[in-house]
């Protein structure tokens, strides 16, 4: 009888407990939500003193020290707390006590989304100090995939700049072994074999020189100390200069000091055409080739200009043997993720939307001026204009792309873009070309006007003549036109003079007629016409389909479009207005649109005008 009380009453004491911590944590939220963080606090408190792993109570801790506006705002106390209430997770939907935790907002979503915005918090905080020390810190006590992996790379860059600067090989060789997954690693030891050269040589006796064969004998620049050996033979295999000679050479003389430099040749004939093809050639055919790596990475990065999910899988099934699976991973995460120019305040960063409701800002607003991000790449601008804009490309990782600078970046179509150099803002005084993915020009900025390819071609312009060229900067069409318009529909229209008329993108003429001024062809019909006043429509024969017979014509597009006729002001019969109607490609009228009151119309643009 007495074991049956003693049971009875524990179990009354416990649920006394249970309720007690309920009405504690009911309190607590209450007092959390309206802001009163003393009361708050007071019965957070009492609930995990009595039971320090409660997730509800480690939640509200964690929402206590993370509120801006509470006085003990504190974010490492706040992550303390969220790693106990992240413990628990997944919280059990069919417990009690979850339950009762569910009607305080306290679930395994809340907890991991509290938690995700602590780390941010925390990690802009350590971006602003910038130092090793703190993103070591955020890295032994954060737990964010995405910050960790940021953390890592500052920490790694801000230690191998400090180990630069110390120019002594030893605080490199320590760099490499503390940080040997960093992405300065081979660039540290590449460094590092260079200063222990300039040290062991300092004197430049060939005492030194033998004393760093013998200590280093593996060393990068071992081959260097032997720069005499068989003169004569590197000057024969010079001379003939050709791969075949060089390949020859690497097979027979591999103790020769300038087999390297043999090496460096034979990578740099094998892959001048700089195309998809030479680089794939090279990483299969020069597999004990020094410059495998950047082979790899430069095919790796033609393959994949258009940066796209499809072609990211695409090259990893062609190239299995890729070396480096996680770029590859990593590229195809970020472009599942659809980055959007996005306005904070008067500076732009990117944002996307996982879904039709939510909007995540992945780079922050720290730039004047952003751009659509186009083959993973989007022109950005950090300063002021003043006198004249300066751009440069970012890749999704907001990290800049190509180290040079530009005053116009065009958007990047197929692996290639369209930049300036010099006052952009004038056309006189701005040079434009075209550089690649790798920010390597294949055209020189030599051109007054260049636009973006159409067709494979690029309309350009040089000396006030036109003509056009490809990719490569090859004059297609000869530079003899007094003004042109870009291909569209395998037609260019060019002028001599005021004269208007017709190419195919060979150069030739398609038909005979000739305009006083004209559009493009879209949708198989081009707006044209013959005294400057009248326009009508052409289709690719040169025949009208439509007499000239509008004072304004529009471009067709999906079957009509938009014409302009002078006709009596209905309210005023002694003006004219234009009037505008929607036509289909016979000419006949499908609505009356309403008309300005002005009988201005606007010109049909006339070349670049």
């Amino acid at each position: 009888m007495k074991k049956i009380t003693r049971a009875i009453t524990f179990f009354i004491l416990m649920s006394c407990v249970a309720l007690t911590f309920a009405s504690d944590l009911n309190k607590a939220f209450k007092y959390l939500n309206t802001g009163d963080y003393p009361n708050a606090v007071k019965y957070l408190r009492e609930v995990t003193a009595e039971d320090p792993g409660n997730a509800a109570a480690n939640y509200g801790l964690a929402k206590y020290f993370f509120a801006k506006d509470n006085p003990a705002h504190h974010l490492d106390s706040a992550n303390t707390y969220i790693k106990l209430a992240a413990k628990k997770i997944p919280l059990n939907p069919d417990d009690k006590e979850t339950k009762r935790f569910l009607n305080l907002g306290v679930r395994d979503y809340t907890i991991q989304t509290l938690q995700k915005d602590i780390n941010y918090d925390a990690y802009s905080k350590v971006e602003k100090e910038n130092t090793i020390e703190s993103y070591q810190y955020f890295l032994d006590n954060f737990s964010e995939k995405g910050l960790l992996n940021q953390a890592t790379n500052a920490r790694n860059q801000l230690a191998y700049i400090k180990a630069r600067a110390q120019n002594d090989p030893k605080a490199l060789d320590e760099f490499v072994k503390k940080y040997p997954d960093a992405d300065q690693v081979k660039e540290a030891k590449e460094l590092y074999e260079k200063l222990l050269y300039r040290q062991t040589t300092s004197d430049q006796t060939y005492q030194s020189y033998k004393k760093y064969m013998d200590s280093y004998p593996q060393g990068e620049y071992v081959k260097e100390a032997r720069k005499n050996y068989e003169e004569k033979l590197l000057q024969y295999y010079n001379n003939r200069h050709d791969l075949n000679g060089y390949v020859e050479f690497e097979k027979k003389y591999k103790d020769h000091p300038a087999y390297r430099s043999i090496q460096d040749s034979i990578f740099s004939i094998a892959t001048a055409p700089q195309t998809v093809a030479a680089f794939e050639n090279f990483v299969k055919n020069y597999s004990d080739n020094p410059h495998i790596a950047e082979a790899w990475q430069q095919l790796y990065q033609l393959y994949t200009a258009d940066a796209t999910e499809e072609v990211y899988r695409k090259f990893s099934d062609a190239y299995p043997q890729f070396p480096d699976k996680n770029k590859i991973d990593s590229a195809i995460e970020l472009a599942k993720r659809d980055l959007k120019p996005f306005q904070q305040g008067d500076k732009w960063g990117y944002a996307y939307q996982p879904t039709k409701d939510s909007l995540v800002i992945f780079i922050p607003g720290e730039y004047e001026e952003a751009f659509d991000f186009n083959c993973g790449l989007a022109a950005v601008r950090i300063k002021p204009c003043n006198e004249k804009c300066t751009y440069f490309y970012i890749n999704k990782n907001d990290k800049r792309a190509i180290d040079a600078d530009y005053n116009f970046a065009g958007d990047f179509h197929a692996g290639y873009a369209v930049v300036g150099i010099g006052n952009c803002e004038e056309e006189e005084a701005c040079r434009y070309g075209i550089i690649d993915i790798r920010g390597q020009y294949v055209v020189p900025p030599i051109y007054d006007i260049l636009d973006d390819q159409t067709e494979g071609l690029y309309l350009a312009s040089q000396h006030d003549k036109f003509g056009f060229i490809n990719k490569r900067g090859d004059k297609v069409i000869s530079f003899k036109y007094s003004d042109a318009l870009p291909f569209s529909q395998g037609a260019a229209a060019v002028a001599i003079d005021d004269n208007w008329f017709f190419i195919d993108n060979e150069g030739r003429q398609l038909f005979i007629n000739r305009f006083h001024n004209v559009s493009s062809f879209s949708d198989s019909l081009c707006a044209v016409t013959l005294d400057g006043d009248n326009w009508g429509y052409i289709d690719l024969a040169g025949n009208f389909v439509i007499d000239p017979q509008y004072d304004n014509a529009e471009d067709f597009e999906n079957g009509f479009a938009v014409i302009s006729k002078k006709e009596k002001d209905p309210k005023n019969k002694g003006l004219l207005i234009s009037q505008r109607y929607k036509i289909d490609k016979t000419g006949k009228v499908i609505e009356k649109l309403t008309a300005p009151k002005s009988a201005k119309t606007a010109k049909k643009r006339k070349g670049r005008k």
